[in-house]
């Protein structure tokens, strides 16, 4: 018997999978957009199939969030409080010390964290920033040149580019540390991938904040 913390409902670890599954999907078929010479490699009727998927995958990429937070607002309440959320202490000496921690974690003793730690607050804010500007790009491509100006669209084109190369970025160190690649992380894939719980030992070092306020309410908490 081990005791578990709650820490993501099924909504949002729905949400995450699909989300996984068109980021992925975008990122395979934008390649193949992006890359010079792809779409002769793949033919007209392939390369015709691969921007219609990617115009779909784009298109449920930005529904996905605002059908997720319309199901579930609590959702969406609770991921802005965290996010901007006011920094402590914590926060500052987590920041300072996190990519020495990163190459050598067992040296490292981080400071207790909240529910969101101080380095994916970071990462997020900057994730949405580009999810914004990959979505107004990617809808100012879909319309096409003949009905926005030959610079707003060449404009966008650029920005899609360069947003794309950033998610591609925020995709490998998330991968890296979200799928337990990092040595630290191991057991915490079940998070999002799984049933939502948490190892209480796994929950008091990664959020210890956040880990004390569940156990102290309880409310969450479940031994099994």
């Amino acid at each position: 018997m081990a005791t578990y913390i709650k820490r993501h409902d099924f909504w949002a670890r729905l949400a995450h999978w699909a989300y996984a599954v068109c980021g992925v999907s975008l990122m395979l078929t934008g390649l193949c957009l992006f890359v010079p010479g792809a779409g002769k490699a793949l033919g007209i009727d392939a390369l015709r199939v691969t921007t219609l998927l990617h115009r779909v995958f784009g298109a449920a990429f930005v529904a996905i969030p605002l059908l997720s937070y319309a199901i579930a607002p609590q959702n969406l309440v609770h991921s802005m409080k965290n996010l901007f959320r006011k920094w402590d202490d914590d926060d500052k000496v987590f920041m300072k010390y996190f990519f020495a921690y990163l190459f050598n974690p067992k040296k490292y003793h981080m400071p207790k964290q909240h529910f969101v730690k101080s380095g994916q607050r970071i990462s997020d804010m900057v994730m949405y920033f580009l999810i914004l500007v990959i979505a107004i790009t990617g809808i100012l491509l879909w319309v096409g040149p003949g009905t926005i100006p030959l610079w707003l669209f060449q404009l966008s084109k650029f920005g899609h580019d360069l947003a794309f190369f950033g998610m591609g970025v925020e995709f490998v160190l998330h991968l890296y540390l979200g799928a337990g690649m990092f040595q630290p992380y191991r057991r915490l894939p079940r998070v999002m991938f799984g049933d939502g719980y948490v190892l209480e030992a796994d929950a008091l070092y990664h959020w210890g904040h956040w880990a004390e306020e569940e156990l102290t309410s309880g409310e969450n908490v479940v031994v099994k």
